[in-house]
């Protein structure tokens, strides 16, 4: 005959015991408070080589890395591409002096 599943009722009365007893409560934040007075705006410059640190790294250690090393920098420079187009959109490009 087969016997009763008891495997199953040990193993979670095991896990059960494991789990911690005392669980810190997180403290109560207030978010509707007064922030003060907002810092002022920075303008922000636009980046000249936005690959430079991912190239610094060397190529991925992958199949083909040189041509995955390729495509992550078209990553990078299409994100800071994104980033400078929101920066002029909201008119936080530094002027170049």
């Amino acid at each position: 005959m087969s016997q009763p599943q008891q495997g199953n009722r040990s193993r979670t009365t095991n896990q059960r015991r494991r789990q911690p007893q005392h669980t810190k409560k997180a403290h109560a934040i207030d978010v509707w408070r007064d922030s003060g007075e907002l810092p002022e705006v920075q303008r922000i410059p636009a980046p000249t080589d936005v690959g430079a640190l991912l190239r610094s790294l060397g190529d991925p250690p992958v199949g083909n890395g040189s041509a995955a090393g390729h495509y992550f920098n078209a990553v990078v420079e299409r994100a800071a591409a994104v980033a400078l187009a929101l920066a002029v959109s909201a008119d936080l490009l530094a002027d170049d002096d």
